[in-house]
């Protein structure tokens, strides 16, 4: 297991991974609140709350990570996702356009993408850098 130092401590690999999967199950529950089989159950849900929430925590990972390009995939889906979701509930039946299966292609292509993402915060680059540097400083 890997520890990673951050300004405020140190984190692990594993932790890391295990926030993916939970920010990756997150992602996924808001297919819930909108497919036509499940969505009555969570007819109280604030689901652009949700989608904020998660944005939150990865603009959070993105500083942790060392900014991964991976991460702005991730977010480029979940707002294309969210731009969807407003189509929703739209009253207007013009406007209405809501694609479900467009939606849900996003939101699923975004909980792959998160695994995507590399626990370490350390590029193969930055560890040659720093192997070289010290080397230099043995010398």
């Amino acid at each position: 297991m890997s520890i990673f130092k951050y300004k405020y401590g140190q984190y692990s690999s594993d932790q890391i991974s295990a926030t993916k999967q939970i920010i990756r199950k997150q992602i996924y529950f808001l297919l819930l609140y909108v497919d036509p089989k499940t969505k009555d159950r969570y007819i109280n849900t604030d689901v652009i709350k949700a989608f904020n929430c998660i944005q939150t925590k990865l603009g959070g990972l993105n500083s942790l990570l060392r900014e991964q390009p991976v991460l702005v995939n991730v977010m480029s889906l979940l707002e294309a996702a969210l731009i969807e979701y407003q189509k929703f509930n739209d009253t207007d039946s013009e406007k209405n356009l809501f694609d479900f299966n467009k939606y849900r292609k996003l939101i699923l292509d975004a909980g792959n993408e998160i695994l995507k993402l590399e626990d370490s915060n350390l590029s193969d680059e930055d560890i040659q850098t720093i192997k070289s540097i010290m080397i230099y400083k043995e010398v």
